[in-house]
């Protein structure tokens, strides 16, 4: 029962930032919205300064995933983790390496699933056609890939996404996408919710891994 209000809160969390984004913009230009940086996860949009909401020493001693400790090669950017923040587990941002200003490019916003992946998808297909429903003319695509961090080949991603700027070669985007851990890994399964700007998408397609 406990999971289940976590992500019933989720989606009623993610529709209401949704819905001021087309309220605000509907009052000030009536401009679509096609923009990324509208959307915000916990109150928070890409563009933003992390150092706005947390502490410049708490973000240092917070994990981080880079080149490290991932399957990454470059470390030009990398994803930092954050505790538990309103109905999400945890809170991951991506950013970029020695920027003082901790200017976010990504943010993903986590809900545990612990028993059953399938209760994943169901919810997954839940909150995408809510932002289908908000947006009808963005392009709605999806893929079921292998994680290239698992050698194994078992740990999977499900993903649901919506397009935006299509004329960039690599565009922005807001996903909404089912972790599926193997063992091996010891991750959690998750529903994972992202916006992410065509700067990291970049970095991450063809950077990241070589």
């Amino acid at each position: 029962m406990e999971q289940n209000s976590i992500v019933k809160s989720f989606v009623f969390h993610m529709k209401f930032f949704l819905i001021v984004c087309v309220l605000t913009l509907s009052l000030q230009s009536k401009v679509k919205a096609d923009d990324i940086r509208d959307f915000q996860i916990e109150g928070i949009s890409i563009g933003d300064s992390l150092l706005d909401y947390f502490d410049k020493n708490y973000l240092k001693k917070a994990k981080r995933y880079d080149s490290t400790n991932t399957a990454w090669k470059d470390d030009k950017m990398f994803e930092l983790r954050t505790k538990k923040k309103g109905s999400y587990t945890e809170i991951m941002f991506g950013l970029k390496k020695n920027d003082r200003k901790y200017t976010i490019y990504s943010i993903s916003g986590l809900v545990k699933m612990e028993n059953n992946i399938k209760e994943c998808y169901q919810k997954q297909k839940e909150i995408a056609e809510e932002i289908n429903e908000l947006f009808p003319s963005v392009k709605k695509k999806n893929k079921n890939i292998k994680h290239r961090s698992d050698p194994t080949g078992k740990s999977t991603i499900n993903e649901i996404y919506f397009i935006f700027n299509e004329e960039k070669i690599i565009s922005d985007k807001i996903s909404v996408a089912c972790y599926d851990w193997s063992k091996k890994m010891k991750y959690w399964d998750n529903l994972r919710i992202t916006i992410a700007n065509s700067e990291f998408r970049s970095w991450l397609i063809n950077d990241a891994y070589k």
